[in-house]
């Protein structure tokens, strides 16, 4: 029993020091609320003149879903009216791997792509030119480019090895601090492409060309090998098709040359069926043909829609300055909140000295 009492005493002890030590602080902040207050404004106001002070920052963003279910939902028919129609599918609707959604982001940030992005002309107000040329002047480059003789402003082809040199440079500033290609949810087959640029009128155009130099490229690889497939059918069925029609015309002037022929005779009908097995030949070649490019078709015009726009860049564009009551306020509250450690701080320090 003497035990428990003495627990129960020790930790009410316990329990008054960590009240009253409370209760001290409390009364030491309130003693020194004129020093919170004049640390808070001082912090805040420098936080303040922080944010209207920086680069305003401008951001363009994408966003698109890959129509990845609905093509090979539509594989799937394709390969059931192949099989119907007797035509081994084969590569007339293989789809690609190489555009899987992994292999979009990085193709957002191909040398490739970002150098057609840049050698883009259009008009942002200084005429028509190109993007590079507009980035240049922004950035403050051209000082460093003239010297050395540097025009994008001449046709691509009498570009030589100091172009690439500088638009390598380029693109490496900014994918390290303009671009972010990213993938919101991962459960989601939709991309988000930003740009960030001083320039807002810059940042849409830019965020657009590059977009629109990906979807071209995607629109383009993805269907090349259908549309060569296409391309072959089709010149194929033309040549059978005048094949079987200079059957059928060389059927009907033996015919109008020869309208009784004496069928005791065998070898006056040899003529005519030679031309007959012509003519169910082509006839034959011509519906495989055919059916054949009727898959083709539909397969190449499965690969069409590729990529659906979800949201694109529209002035005026998201900008990373805050406003001017949130930034005094959120300044306040920091400055407020730091002075009030800074304190505590030093009545620790002062009573370990103790």
């Amino acid at each position: 029993m003497g035990a428990d009492k003495n627990y129960i005493q020790e930790e009410r002890i316990s329990l008054g020091s960590v009240i009253k030590t409370i209760r001290d602080w409390v009364a030491a902040m309130f003693g020194a609320w004129k020093q919170i207050i004049l640390g808070a404004i001082l912090i805040g106001g420098l936080y303040f003149a922080f944010q209207m002070l920086k680069k305003t920052e401008y951001t363009a963003q994408t966003t698109f879903v890959l129509e990845a279910d609905g093509a090979a939902g539509l594989g799937g028919q394709l390969s059931s009216l192949a099989n119907l129609a007797g035509v081994s599918l084969g590569s007339l609707s293989e789809s690609s791997g190489v555009f899987q959604i992994d292999n979009i982001m990085e193709l957002y940030k191909s040398y490739r792509i970002l150098k057609q992005t840049l050698l883009s002309e259009t008009d942002l107000g200084n005429g028509n030119e190109r993007l590079i040329t507009y980035y240049a002047r922004e950035e403050k480059l051209q000082n460093d480019w003239t010297p050395l003789g540097i025009d994008f402003e001449m046709p691509e082809s009498q570009m030589v090895i100091k172009h690439d040199s500088v638009l390598k440079e380029v693109v490496e500033d900014i994918l390290e601090k303009n671009l972010a290609v990213s993938k919101p949810n991962r459960k989601l087959t939709i991309l988000s492409v930003v740009y960030s640029s001083d320039d807002q009128l810059f940042a849409k155009v830019f965020n657009e060309q590059l977009v629109q130099h990906v979807n071209d490229f995607y629109l383009e690889t993805k269907t090349r090998k259908t549309g060569e497939n296409l391309r072959i059918l089709s010149y194929q069925a033309d040549s059978v098709k005048k094949v079987l029609d200079n059957a059928l015309l060389e059927l009907a002037n033996f015919e109008d040359d020869n309208p009784n022929i004496n069928p005791l005779r065998q070898r006056a009908k040899v003529p005519l069926q030679k031309i007959q097995i012509d003519v169910r030949s082509a006839g034959v070649v011509y519906q495989e043909i055919v059916k054949n490019l009727e898959i083709a078709k539909l397969a190449h015009r499965n690969n069409q829609p590729l990529i659906q726009i979800i949201d694109e860049p529209i002035l005026p564009l998201d900008d990373n300055r805050m406003k001017w009551y949130k930034a005094l306020v959120i300044g306040l509250i920091i400055g407020g909140i730091l002075m009030v450690l800074s304190l505590t701080a030093r009545r620790i320090y002062r009573s370990l000295e103790i």
